[in-house]
């Protein structure tokens, strides 16, 4: 069968990420608007899609029926979204999960693009895994010191966007009635105003102290980089629509020479050096800004560094499309 009589199913129109998917795919056309099938659940009632300057209705999730020579991309959680999961992967499609249905499953292949795409061969199911944004974000940037490694702490600024659609709908609203001199209504499952505020944990927290996302960008990154490299991390949310930052502590194996860690990030893949990083100003882009490189004042063995991206555009979508061209062409 060739690329062309394949098709791409994307399931989950109302995610945060669908917009930025879909405009990918349209700029590096990778597929026709023929061979795209969007759904969602059936009492959503989503609007037709444009794409490729054609209208592309969204169909009924519970009354679809998926293929083997379909590429199945989960944008949807929770029970519709590993309903899907198990239909797609019953009747043999490739599954790329983009929103957390297979997390910490580990007969499921977490794939960056750009770090560790041979593993798709070797892959014990036909489901693979999209690593969380700020994971893929700061395993890119940690790439260029892999061997280097003995320990990485993430402190990861993620916008509201990271949460979902909803979480984006209801700081747009807490901003607006801010404005106009009203209260702003807070989402009981949140527990905190998103507009005008910097969150420690937008989650409930775990016995340890950590919350589900920070596990999982701590799970992603062991995938990513190797069970030797100690990793701890924590998410803050920050009171921004779209654009990641991290600030990141790496110890290396030996005493640091930061010339060489400078010209090591300088040349990594998809790394811009940046004097003062910025979600902003990452926004948009298509790299990873790197700067602030320097040594801790506490440790001769530790650098530290600012790293930002967009966490839809980049760390999604562009990761999302890389792997769907992949598998529609070789798979």
């Amino acid at each position: 069968m060739s690329e062309s009589d394949r098709e791409l199913v994307i399931v989950g129109v109302d995610s945060a990420a669908f917009s930025p998917l879909l405009e990918v795919l349209e700029e590096r056309k990778v597929i026709g608007a023929e061979q795209l099938r969007l759904l969602d659940e059936e009492d959503s009632e989503p609007d037709p899609q444009v794409f490729a300057n054609r209208s592309v209705p969204v169909g009924a999730l519970e009354k679809f029926t998926f293929a083997p020579e379909q590429v199945v991309v989960l944008l949807k959680g929770g029970e519709a979204g590993r309903a899907a999961l198990a239909a797609a992967e019953a009747a043999g499609a490739w599954v790329l999960d983009g929103a957390d249905n297979t997390r910490g499953d580990e007969s499921v292949t977490v794939v960056h693009p750009l770090l560790n795409i041979a593993d798709i061969a070797g892959a014990e199911r036909r489901v693979l895994a999209l690593p969380a944004a700020g994971a893929a974000m700061v395993a890119e940037a940690l790439a260029p010191l892999r061997d280097k490694l003995q320990a990485v702490e993430v402190q990861l600024n993620q916008p509201v966007s990271a949460i979902d659609k909803a979480a984006v709908d209801a700081m747009a609203a807490q901003t607006a009635r801010m404005f106009n001199g009203q209260e702003a209504e807070v989402d009981p499952a949140i527990g905190h105003r998103l507009a005008f505020n910097h969150l420690s944990s937008s989650e409930a927290l775990l016995a340890s102290g950590h919350n589900l996302s920070e596990l999982a960008l701590v799970h992603d990154l062991r995938r990513l980089l190797g069970d030797t490299v100690a990793v701890d991390a924590c998410i803050n949310t920050a009171s921004v629509f779209h654009g990641q930052l991290a600030n990141v502590r790496v110890v290396l194996q030996e005493d640091a020479d930061l010339a060489q860690v400078n010209a090591l990030l300088r040349n990594g893949a998809r790394l811009k050096m940046s004097e003062r990083p910025s979600a902003q100003e990452a926004v948009g882009g298509e790299e990873t800004l790197i700067g602030r490189v320097r040594q801790s004042l506490l440790n001769p063995r530790q650098v530290n560094f600012c790293a930002a991206s967009d966490n839809l555009r980049k760390d999604l979508a562009m990761n999302c499309v890389q792997i769907v061209h992949l598998l529609l062409k070789n798979h």
